[in-house]
């Protein structure tokens, strides 16, 4: 019995690394989300949510995230391949630190 509650919470604990949410600085913009979810925006736009919040943008959910910039008439600029692999690189080296740390 033990072993399984564990075996879930270890499953839990992946799933919520993989939807971590992180802000990068890629190109003179910032990227906020993860590789399921990302918005690109300008810092100032950036600082702007967190003015208007009092939240970071990596803190918020995606679906609160957009509704702020929606109403802040924040513009969101399209995600490149390059933003991905960059996010995607950041959270693979992130997650390969935490199993080292465990291991």
């Amino acid at each position: 019995m033990f072993r399984r509650e564990e075996r879930r919470h270890e499953e839990f604990r992946r799933m919520e690394r993989r939807h971590r949410r992180r802000r990068m600085m890629v190109g003179g913009m910032v990227v906020v989300g993860s590789t399921e979810a990302m918005v690109k925006m300008t810092e100032a736009d950036a600082m702007q949510i967190q003015a208007a919040t009092g939240q970071n943008p990596e803190d918020m959910s995606h679906e609160e995230l957009q509704a702020t910039m929606q109403q802040q008439g924040v513009q969101e600029h399209p995600v490149t391949p390059e933003d991905q692999q960059a996010m995607a690189s950041a959270e693979a080296s992130e997650e390969g630190g935490q199993e080292a740390a465990q291991g």
